[in-house]
């Protein structure tokens, strides 16, 4: 951990610069894998079975992710993730060249390896980051880690669409070759062996294990309701992008303006990033989020108002921009009131429930939009905003500085 600020420090470059390359391969091939299915089967139907296999291991690893994460050496975690998603990627490419038979089952297969290594590997990254990261450093070291996601998602996106429409195999040849890359950044990182951790001899069963991560969360006021209140504003925004889509389908607008108006989000991201650090430490993860919840609530108001791609997509940019700082605000948090040795666990209680919660906004989503018109839905997803941010404003204020203790 040297000094010349955070870029100074070689480990974290290293971390840093080698994942967010994995992760545009990752979210390139996110869009390469539904379309393959699609040009090589016909299956519509197939297609969202890959794209949903790329998909459910966000839902059902975290725990064990958070595990892993605490028990073991982390960065040998994020190796045998990168090596996983290579030998996916590979998998994929070989399906398209040898014309391979079954092919929709080897691509849903190879999709949910490449996802299952994408939570693994998010889950150590975000614990080594505190092994490597002076305290000073974490505000600026996790306003990177979190601008990852947005960057990678507007990279990620636009080049596997252009490299598929190169050849259906250079998006998985281009994704392969990024986890070499990080494979690379990997090994040239220079740790102290892990340290023994303290529960590694005596592991949790499964239940025990979702008591533990369960009774982290709950037992912090300001844990608990965060908690509770991004798993049902992630059903808000999940119900607000399709909205978003079935506007402009609607509305006979090409089908690339869909793309870009819901890419403003991963733009509004990158410059959240910028100022998330600095806000966070002026102001407080608790603040930060309050006035998120409210910052949404004005934000959705112009998409109930207005269809219009330009109108639509400057709310989505500060939509996303304000996502990212109250994202980067709460892993702040977390990382400095959960205890190191159990911070996977509460962390994979966390994502698990608001993942979750992601995958009921778009089953409900479907149904409201089935029912009631866009304008109709998108004011409905304001009041419930609204009532969000009053909930937020008035629940869960956790006094300052009080460690979470571990059962």
């Amino acid at each position: 951990m040297t000094g010349s600020g955070i870029f100074g420090n070689r480990n974290f470059v290293l971390l840093w610069s080698g994942n967010a390359i994995s992760l545009i391969g990752f979210h390139g091939v996110r869009i390469a894998y539904p379309l393959l299915a699609l040009a090589i089967t016909g299956s519509a139907a197939l297609a969202g079975w890959v794209g949903f296999a790329i998909s459910l291991p966000a839902l059902i690893f975290q725990i064990p992710a958070g595990i892993a994460a605490d028990r073991w050496d982390r960065r040998t975690i994020m190796i045998a993730c990168q090596t996983a998603g290579l030998a996916a990627a590979c998998s994929a490419w070989l399906v398209i060249v040898l014309d391979l038979p079954e092919p929709g089952l080897l691509l849903i297969a190879a999709a949910f390896v490449e996802g299952t290594a994408f939570v693994f590997f998010g889950m150590s990254e975000l614990a080594m980051i505190r092994d490597i990261v002076d305290i000073s450093q974490r505000p600026t070291a996790f306003s990177l880690f979190e601008a990852e996601q947005p960057i990678a998602l507007v990279i990620g996106r636009a080049v596997g669409a252009a490299a598929y429409g190169l050849a259906r195999w250079v998006p998985f040849v281009a994704d392969a070759v990024t986890y070499l890359v990080c494979l690379c950044t990997l090994a040239s990182i220079k740790v102290a062996p892990a340290r023994p951790r303290r529960d590694r001899g005596s592991p949790e069963s499964t239940p025990a294990t979702l008591r533990t991560g369960a009774h982290l969360v709950f037992s912090e006021p300001f844990l608990r309701s965060s908690t509770v209140i991004s798993g049902l504003s992630n059903i808000v925004i999940q119900v607000v992008i399709l909205l978003t889509i079935v506007d402009i389908e609607r509305s006979e607008q090409p089908v690339w303006v869909a793309g870009v108006v819901l890419g403003a989000a991963g733009v509004g991201g990158i410059i959240g990033s910028a100022v998330a650090a600095g806000l966070a430490r002026r102001f407080g993860a608790q603040q930060l989020y309050r006035w998120s919840l409210w910052c949404w609530s004005v934000l959705l108001i112009p998409v109930a108002l207005s269809p219009h791609p330009l109108v639509v997509g400057a709310a989505w940019f500060g939509i996303g921009a304000v996502g990212v700082v109250v994202n980067i605000a709460l892993t702040l948090f977390r990382v400095e009131r959960i205890p190191e040795e159990v911070l996977g666990r509460a962390v994979g209680m966390v994502s698990m429930l608001t993942d979750g919660a992601v995958a009921f906004g778009a089953m409900i989503a479907g149904y409201l939009l089935s029912v009631f018109d866009t304008s109709a839905t998108g004011w409905m997803m304001v009041t419930v905003m609204c009532a969000l941010a009053v909930a937020g404003s008035t629940t869960g204020t956790a006094p300052d500085r009080t460690t979470v203790k571990s059962p």
